[in-house]
């Protein structure tokens, strides 16, 4: 519909103007068709400006296939082309929309087309008229003509495509004149502004220097710029090296050369495991898989009839599968089977093999992920300025202590703060006491007689004041006196406490020193037992592997003692080496046979070459005999017999 839209569409404008609708253009007969398949190819060569009505149907389609051929239409590679010939004579629609289609979005292309084509297509001179010596030389100077007219051609192209870069140029400088004309009128105006000015040169020298300096300024903020960046590049890459030179550093602490060498053979075989079998494997599968899904897809909805014929065959061959199966235990006997607990074995390993690579493959993705986040932690420890990343060794051990001393200077600075804390909480309470007891003052002032003089009311205000000092002093001395033996007894105790801390503090360091001492120690022991326990999987494996080489030597050499013992007691059942002989005594009678077969063949070919080549003389002999016949009833006439005359019929020359 899209396509029948786009063609109407085109041959309603120019130069076609046809004013059709998708209903009107879709109801058009054969002969219409052809018609406007000839008015767009009209268009591309004038040569078809014919009305189809008054041509032939014959002269149409040829002239229609010519053209087309001319223009290089491909109809698709799953149309035939007596079914395409016989739709375009009938102006089928499924043939002619397509070239309609293809036609209209290519107009321009196919105009040229046309264009080349009459002096490109080359005629066609049958091989006898090329025998003449003057139309062979006409027909080279025809092709050099081609040629010529090939260069030309191209020469034109070019100095079309030169002439319209010639147009851009010319556009541009005329764009470049008035912005000169601008500039020029510009400074003009400056100039004038500036024609009163005493200085004006000065003045001139330093807004030159300000815009270079300027413009030098920019080239500075770039260059900077782009050192920066370089700059940030090659920290990220050194801290990224340093880090790689660490962890390698780190992997190679107790690793002596052969385990090196020994750690990248299995590493290699392991790949090499994978790659050549595991993978495969699971390919092979999964392209059964998708061949299983593909055939499935394809086939038709199922219903639920085909889903229980389908159950019913599946249950057909399982129970013939099951009699097979039966069958072949019933006429073989496992003990004869000698390969059998081989086979078990190889499928065992297999089996094991199998389910360490997929181990080794989801640790080895597992692997991949954390280098992955540690990757992208270490980029986001470098962007928050935290230095080079992960520290190890020393750094660590460094890192470490100074991380205690702030911890010490924390907790110290901890324990003042909550001191500090404690005694503004005190005077807080002090403070809220002393508030209180301001109040009551108030109040018993409050309370006084107010007719008395203010000498008795200042005299009795005065004598409760004093009174309350004097107790407040009496308290005081009271507390003094109470805390003055537990301060006595806090001194001693506070030396005794710092003495406790340094000791602490001295003993901690000591502490922490053995502490990395017993790491490190610990990591290189963890490091040789992870070397100890690889060799003695690697062990264990040798151990395996040669047991089960020395179960096939065991199997091998009971085979060779039943053979010594059938060949020495010579009974009716026959021996390996009996079976081999009669198998080379059957050989050797087969050999003797062919080669007998082969000399007997090697005789009767020369008989065969020669009767060949009599027949072929013979059949050449008959077809020279029937030409000269030909040739003389062709000039000696036909002699006819009709109804008792005879009639000679000759040649004429």
């Amino acid at each position: 519909m899209s396509d029948l839209k786009y063609i109407v569409s085109e041959l309603n404008q120019t130069p076609f103007n046809k004013n059709y609708n998708l209903i009107s253009f879709d109801s058009l007969s054969a002969e219409d068709l052809l018609q406007v398949i000839t008015d767009v190819f009209a268009e591309i060569d004038e040569n078809n400006k014919i009305d189809v009505r008054t041509e032939e149907p014959e002269q149409t389609t040829v002239r229609l296939l010519t053209m087309l051929r001319i223009l290089k239409y491909n109809p698709g590679s799953d149309m035939n082309a007596s079914l395409f010939r016989q739709g375009l004579v009938q102006g089928d629609k499924q043939i002619i929309h397509p070239i309609l289609e293809w036609a209209l979005r290519n107009l321009e292309d196919l105009k040229k087309r046309a264009y080349l084509a009459q002096y490109l297509v080359k005629i066609d001179v049958p091989i006898e008229i090329m025998g003449d010596a003057d139309v062979a030389t006409i027909y080279e100077q025809y092709e050099q003509l081609m040629e010529e007219f090939k260069k030309v051609h191209k020469e034109s192209e070019s100095i079309k495509q030169n002439s319209s870069s010639t147009a851009e140029l010319r556009a541009d400088i005329e764009s470049i004149d008035k912005e000169r004309d601008i500039v020029i009128k510009k400074i003009e105006r400056m100039l004038r502004k500036i024609e009163n000015v005493s200085n004006k040169e000065a003045l001139l020298e330093a807004s030159h220097e300000l815009r270079v300096e300027r413009e030098r300024k920019k080239e500075l903020a770039k260059q900077k710029q782009t050192e920066g960046a370089a700059l940030h590049q090659t920290q990220q890459k050194l801290a990224r090296l340093s880090q790689q030179l660490r962890e390698m550093r780190q992997a190679s602490l107790g690793v002596s050369p052969e385990g090196l060498v020994q750690r990248l053979e299995e590493e290699a075989s392991m790949t090499s495991y994978i790659v050549k079998q595991k993978l495969p494997r699971e390919i092979e599968q999964r392209k059964r898989e998708v061949e299983v899904l593909s055939t499935v897809a394809m086939e038709p909805a199922i219903t639920r009839a085909n889903v229980d014929m389908l159950h019913a065959k599946i249950q057909a061959l399982t129970s013939e599968v099951n009699e097979l199966v039966e069958q072949h235990l019933a006429t073989t006997n496992p003990v004869d089977d000698k390969l059998a607990p081989f086979r078990q074995q190889a499928a065992i390993i297999s089996r094991k093999k199998d389910a360490i690579a997929e181990e080794f493959s989801q640790l080895k993705s597992k692997l991949n992920k954390l280098q992955k986040e540690i990757h992208e932690k270490q980029l986001a420890i470098t962007e928050a300025g935290g230095g080079g990343g992960v520290l190890r060794g020393e750094d660590f051990k460094r890192y470490v202590s100074k991380l205690r001393q702030r911890s010490t200077v924390y907790k110290l600075h901890r324990s003042e703060l909550a001191q500090l804390k404690a005694e503004g909480g005190v005077l807080a309470r002090t403070m809220d006491i002393l508030e209180s007891k301001l109040a009551d003052l108030e109040d018993v002032g409050k309370g006084l007689d107010p007719s008395d003089a203010s000498t008795d009311v200042k005299g009795h205000s005065l004598e409760q004041l004093s009174m309350l000092v004097s107790q407040m002093h009496n308290q005081i001395s009271i507390r003094k006196s109470q805390l003055a033996p537990l301060i006595n007894d806090l001194r001693p105790l506070r030396d005794q406490v710092r003495e406790m801390t340094e000791s602490f503090e001295e003993q901690k360091k000591i502490y922490d020193r053995t502490s990395a001492s017993l790491d490190s120690g610990l990591v290189k022991l963890e490091q040789e037992v992870r070397s100890l326990r690889e060799e003695r999987e690697s062990a264990e494996s040798q151990i395996a592997l040669m047991d089960a080489k020395s179960n096939i030597l065991d199997v091998r050499l009971q085979l060779l003692a039943e053979e010594i013992r059938l060949y020495v007691e010579k009974g009716s059942t026959p021996t390996l080496r009996d079976k081999l002989t009669q198998k080379i005594t059957e050989q050797e009678r087969i050999s003797r046979q062919l080669r007998e077969e082969q000399s007997k063949v090697r005789e009767t070919q020369e008989k065969c070459k020669h009767q060949h080549k009599m027949w072929t003389s013979i059949k050449e002999l008959l077809e020279c005999k029937k030409q000269c016949m030909e040739e003389e009833k062709r000039n000696d006439g036909i002699l006819h017999l009709e109804k008792g005359a005879e009639t000679l019929v000759l040649p004429i020359n």
